[in-house]
């Protein structure tokens, strides 16, 4: 117990509050008389015990229109006349420094008096805190995707508006309830449970699952949530984890539409194109025809299976980058130069490229599209540069450049200005950035030549743009 000052009427309380370690004051009910103050007054406010004592309260108090003395005569007032009351009150310190405190009032007798006895407890680390959390809360309440927290037994106890308006359920059926009760099928949620409380045991801090939840309309959205973990509990178990969801219902309704795109091109299309070609061999080869028809019909059939090959690609590259690699982007821009076939075209490279997170192979074909469009269009003495953008990179050549009316249409499928393309390059390169959720915008080099910018990439390379 830290030392009290106080009157002699008080020496009996000084004995009764030895185990005492909060800063107590008591004060004659009637008169407002201090008649004791603890001597831990001294480590929360500043102040020496006999200092205090003869202070008024809204010396110690924050410099706010309601902390006043007339406002907590108030509270005394309640206190004295229900015989208790308990508020938050700011308080100023004898440096000037404020904080928080919660006090305690309790009406009581000593010594044939009435009494108030003041109970104080320095609340600042609590109130940062609840200040904290509401910023988050607000934060989180504002971002457009679905955010929300599960406890250390799997159960939902924070949804903000965009969750809401995701599963069709209101904030009060969701919170507290059990995390698998959301989806469509229950086995894959067990097994996302599982790899979520995995993570403790491993170095990764996250997890991407992808899964199906019935909204009370009965209908069905497919969802990809990011989990990380939440802090362990004080035993070092399993304390929660935070996820970020966004549906991506209508991303996998359009790769099954490509799937089944793929397939007729695949097998409808490519099967009697093969014999066409075929009969084409044997025009030649058995029956010695050579004849202009037979290369104008050979050179038909080669084009449409260029065009075949880069449709494919195109459903292969649109499909959305579920397991992404970290590479150093300078290597898959050297790889992607060594199949451009001009051996008088140049690559520089604009410092340091540092990593990309992504699929490898993909990124790859993105590159060699844009350096044979360099080259395609600005010849094969053509420059190319290639250099790191704040969440990106960017393409650049010497080249005649694309018009401003025309750099929206070079995205589209078939567009080309060249005779010897398929107009599926630049759509194609279009189409890996989407499935990376990364964006490309056309602008034009230092040079007049055209400029590819890839961004979206957060600063270590992780996937950006949703």
């Amino acid at each position: 117990m830290k030392d009290f000052v106080a009157s002699d009427s008080g020496e009996l309380l000084l004995r009764v509050l030895e185990n005492v370690n909060d800063v107590i004051t008591v004060r004659d009910a009637e008169t407002g008389e201090t008649l004791a103050v603890s001597g831990a007054v001294e480590e929360m406010y500043g102040y020496t015990p006999e200092e205090f004592s003869e202070l008024t309260i809204e010396a110690y108090s924050a410099n706010h229109v309601e902390y006043t003395e007339e406002r907590a005569q108030e509270l005394i007032a309640d206190a004295r006349e229900r015989g208790e009351a308990s508020f938050e009150w700011k308080a100023k310190r004898a440096d000037g420094a404020e904080f928080w405190t919660e006090i305690s009032i309790s009406k009581t007798e000593l010594e044939e008096r009435t009494v108030l006895v003041n109970v104080v407890r320095d609340i600042t680390d609590r109130k940062e805190h609840e200040l904290e959390l509401k910023r988050f809360e607000r934060l989180v309440s504002l971002i457009s995707d679905p955010v929300f927290t599960i406890d250390e037994n799997d159960r939902i106890d924070y949804v903000n508006d965009a969750t809401v308006g995701l599963t069709g359920y209101s904030r009060e059926e969701l919170v507290e309830t059990d995390f698998e009760e959301l989806s469509a099928d229950i086995s894959l949620v067990q097994g996302d449970l599982d790899a979520i409380h995995g993570l403790q045991d491993t170095e990764e801090d996250s997890i991407r699952l992808e899964g199906t939840i019935t909204r009370p309309d009965g209908t069905e959205r497919t969802i990809e949530t990011n989990l990380a973990l939440l802090p362990p509990t004080e035993e070092g178990t399993f304390g929660g984890a935070v996820g970020v969801s966004r549906d991506i219902t209508q991303r996998k309704r359009r790769e099954e539409k490509l799937e089944r795109f793929a397939s007729v091109l695949s097998h409808d299309l490519r099967n009697p194109l093969n014999a066409a070609m075929a009969q084409i061999t044997l025009l030649r080869e058995i029956e010695g025809c050579d004849s202009e028809y037979v290369d104008t019909l050979e050179n038909l059939t080669n084009r449409m299976a260029e065009i075949i090959d880069d449709v494919l690609t195109l459903t292969r590259e649109g499909k959305y980058v579920t397991d992404p690699e970290t590479f150093v982007l300078g290597d898959v821009a050297e790889e992607a130069w060594n199949t451009i076939n001009a051996t008088d075209a140049s690559l520089s490279v604009g410092g340091e490229l540092g990593t990309v997170e992504g699929d490898r192979q993909r990124v790859r074909r993105l590159l060699e599209n844009l350096f044979s469009n360099a080259v395609r269009h600005g010849g094969d003495d053509i420059s190319v540069r290639i250099e790191r953008l704040p969440d990106g990179f960017a393409i650049c050549d010497d080249g005649p450049g694309i018009p401003p009316d025309e750099r929206n249409e070079v995205f589209e499928y078939g567009y080309s200005t060249a005779t010897d393309g398929t107009g599926f390059g630049l759509n194609i390169v279009e189409e890996i950035a989407d499935a990376h959720d990364w964006n490309i915008v056309i602008a034009e080099s230092d040079s007049g030549g055209a400029r590819f910018e890839i961004s979206g990439l957060s600063a270590d390379g992780q996937r950006g743009r949703d």
